[in-house]
């Protein structure tokens, strides 16, 4: 075959294919079936669920440990799973929180409880997974209004933050390569996005009379000596006001073997606890 030859069959596949890949991605956009394929699942089920009417008794929040324990694609009642990942940073959360607050205003639920190891506190929008998992979700209109300039900031230095919302984007789990940050941070645990919204998720339980309740989930036992460094690093809560509550969280780690886990955080499938916080 020759090269003019090919060329031209592949502008003419090209002139076929590309208007029925835009309307099979514009299809998925408008009809959100996206939000069902795409890597961070989990998050749009929880931004789902948290925008219906629903009454219960406990609001679960959390990262992806939190998730093993009340995944909230189980847990849709009484005790009601928004559970998703770290990734989505503790301004996720919020959003979360805010989301089901305002929809059920009038039967609110009595605890709201986060459930998160220590590490995910650490989560400054700077991440590899921020552009998947916060920027697709929830940098939109209706959500941007409750982040503050220091959120803004960080978004911003997100490589192409500005192309999230296109839907040849949503529909995909294409994220640019984002450097690697050192590691090398002025907090030891609490990052200055989670400090802000955790102190934003603690204002509205307050206001709304609900208690906040701050878990940890069981930690493998070979993170003992990491999760002594990041006890040490109590006093970064002082200025949220929970100093107090997260002596608590650490003091009541429950450290399990570490034939459980499949990872450095997650438990293998057949360990995952049942009800670890005997909600039912």
């Amino acid at each position: 075959m020759s090269l003019n030859h090919f060329l031209k069959r592949l502008l003419i596949f090209s002139l076929i294919a590309f208007p029925l890949v835009s309307a099979q991605s514009l299809l998925s956009y408008y009809t959100h079936g996206y939000e069902k394929e795409v890597n961070g699942r989990e998050v749009y089920v929880s931004l789902k669920k948290s925008k219906i009417r629903k009454k219960v008794r406990v609001l679960i929040i959390g990262d992806s440990v939190g998730k093993q324990l009340y995944d909230n694609d189980t847990y849709n009642d009484d005790i009601f799973s928004l559970t998703t990942n770290q990734a989505i940073s503790m301004a996720g959360q919020y959003i979360l929180v805010k989301n089901f607050i305002e929809r059920n205003i009038d039967q609110l639920p009595k605890t709201i409880i986060l459930i998160i190891t220590p590490g995910s506190f650490g989560n400054n929008l700077d991440q590899v997974f921020t552009f998947q998992y916060f920027l697709k979700p929830f940098y939109k209109k209706n959500y941007i209004i409750n982040y503050n300039q220091a959120t803004l900031s960080q978004i911003h230095k997100v490589p192409f933050y500005y192309l999230s919302q296109l839907p040849c984007i949503l529909n995909t789990n294409w994220s640019p390569e984002y450097p690697k940050n050192n590691g090398q941070h002025a907090y030891k645990l609490l990052s200055p996005i989670s400090n802000d919204y955790l102190f934003k998720i603690k204002e509205l339980c307050a206001r709304y009379s609900i208690v906040l309740d701050i878990k940890c989930p069981p930690i493998k036992k070979a993170n003992t000596k990491e999760i002594q460094n990041y006890k040490r690093a109590l006093f970064e809560f002082r200025k949220v006001g929970l100093e107090a509550q997260m002596k608590i969280y650490f003091n009541g780690i429950v450290f399990k073997p570490d034939s459980l886990y499949q990872d450095p955080i997650h438990f293998k499938k057949q360990f995952i606890p049942k009800d670890y916080l005997n909600l039912l």
